[in-house]
Order: C-alpha cells, then structure tokens, then sequence
C-alpha cells in the first residue's frame, strides 16, 4: 500500500466521489425497491383504492392536482415558517435568562417541563377556543411543537462554556452581555444548531395538526376532508407533500449547521454538497 493511499484511508478521504455514489445510490435503491413492493402488493391482493391505493395512482392524483396541492402547501409551509422562527426567537431568549440566573430557572423551568409534558393533541380544542379559527391557531400550534426541544438545547448549549474562560473574562472586567455574545454564545452554537435540526421537522407537523382543528385551509385541512369522503388517494398525496416539506426542511437545516459551524468537529470530513 503506497504513502498517499495511506493518508487517505487515515484522513478519511479516500475515494469521495466513490462515497458520495454510493450514499445516493443506496437511499434510492431503496426508496425505489419500497415503492416497487407497494405497487406490486396493491395490484396482487387487488386491493382497493380507498383502503391502499397504489403509488402510481398517488403519483396520478399529484399530478392531476398539483395547483391545489401547490396552493395549500403554500398555506402550511407559512404558517411553519412564522411558527418556527417566534419559537427559535422565544426559546434563546429564554434559554440565556435561564442559563444566566439560577433565579429565573428555578421560576420558569418547572412550568416549561409541565407544558411540554402536556400531550398537545389533549389541548389543540381549547387553544382553538383561546385563539380562534385560522391562521393565527396553526401558527401557535408550531410554537407549542417546536419550542421546547430549541429551549433545552439552548441551555444546554450556553451552559457548555469553559468555566475557566468565563473566570477569566469576568476578572477582566467583561459584563454578562460581553461574555454571553463573546463566549456562551459561540460555544452554544452545536446544541442550539441540534436544536434546530429537531424542531425544524417538527414544525409542518404542529402546523398540520393546528389545520385539523382550526383552519379550513392547507394541508392538515386537505387531508381531514379528503379522508371523510373517501378520497384515500389525494389523502396519500398530501401526506406524500407534507414528508417532503419535512425532508426539505432538514436538509435547510443541514445547510444552516454547516455555514454556522464550519469549524465543529461534526462538520469535518463531510463531503460538500
């Protein structure tokens, strides 16, 4: 084995086009190879369309009604997004005043722990009595899903500061502001981007949900109706669109964590897309 093909293997960078193949190819083989099986399981038990339908006729109905599916996930996708960065926004808040004040913790977390292990399915009618009917309601849904992963990873992340160089800064004069913008947060960023990564696929599912209860608009409302009448396959269909608004959202995520923290230990070596 020759000198390079040793610093290759050693660095991890042997063959990245090879890599990079390979890790496209088997997640697509086996997408394929599930959708294949599913096909081939409808056509062969003859089963009916409003029990399973087949992929290819889902595929029919999303091409069929594309416009509306287009038009509702527009819908959901907005009120995930605002939904989304009011928690982010919520929870670093939060979660410096808690890190910075053991007085603020003792206040606050026990009532965020209660909250969070309220189901919210139990609460979705009455924060539609709270809030009302509409967009406003999926919105808040999405907070309630998302927040509280960001906020436990938030303190977590802010809490990871070296002690030592907190000492340090603070013999030196630096105030809470400095040394929360200068040290806690920079050291927080990988549990704060964890964080996102969590609640970002969590959020079309808080807005889906909120669209069961309280919206006569999106994806949450499209599925509902199209199940109450029978139409199995625009309900697969919509559920099809809504995994796809979540695997989009992860790989936005992705994207973020590595312009965020390019210099983390969990982005090195990762080949770049």
């Amino acid at each position: 084995m020759s000198d390079s093909t040793v610093a290759n293997v050693a660095t991890g960078s042997a063959a990245p086009g090879r890599v990079r193949g390979t890790g496209l190819l088997l997640p697509l083989a086996s997408g394929l190879g599930g959708l294949l099986l599913w096909e081939l399981a409808v056509w062969g038990f003859d089963l009916p369309s409003y029990l399973l339908p087949a992929p290819s006729e889902v595929l029919g109905v999303m091409v069929e009604r594309w416009e509306l599916l287009l038009d509702q996930l527009r819908y959901t996708a907005f009120a995930a997004t605002v939904g989304f960065v009011i928690a982010v926004a919520i929870s670093l808040i939060l979660g410096a005043l808690i890190a910075a004040s053991p007085a603020v913790e003792r206040v606050l977390y026990i009532w965020l722990v209660i909250f969070h292990a309220i189901p919210k399915v139990v609460v979705a009618p009455l924060l539609l009595v709270w809030i009302g009917f509409g967009l406003q309601s999926s919105i808040i849904f999405v907070v309630v899903f998302t927040f509280f992963p960001m906020l436990v990873n938030t303190v977590t992340g802010l809490r990871s500061a070296d002690p030592d160089l907190l000492l340090l800064t603070r013999s030196m004069g630096a105030s809470r502001w400095q040394m929360l913008r200068a040290i806690r947060l920079p050291s927080a960023l990988p549990s704060i981007m964890a964080g996102v990564k969590i609640s970002i696929t969590l959020a079309p599912l808080g807005a889906v949900i909120g669209e069961f209860v309280a919206s006569n608009k999106g994806l949450g409302h499209m599925l509902i109706q199209s199940v109450g009448s029978l139409e199995v396959p625009t309900a697969f269909a919509a559920v099809v669109v809504v995994s796809l608004l979540g695997i989009a959202t992860w790989y936005l995520a992705e994207f973020i964590e590595r312009a965020a923290i390019p210099w983390h230990a969990s982005q090195r070596g990762r080949p770049q897309e």
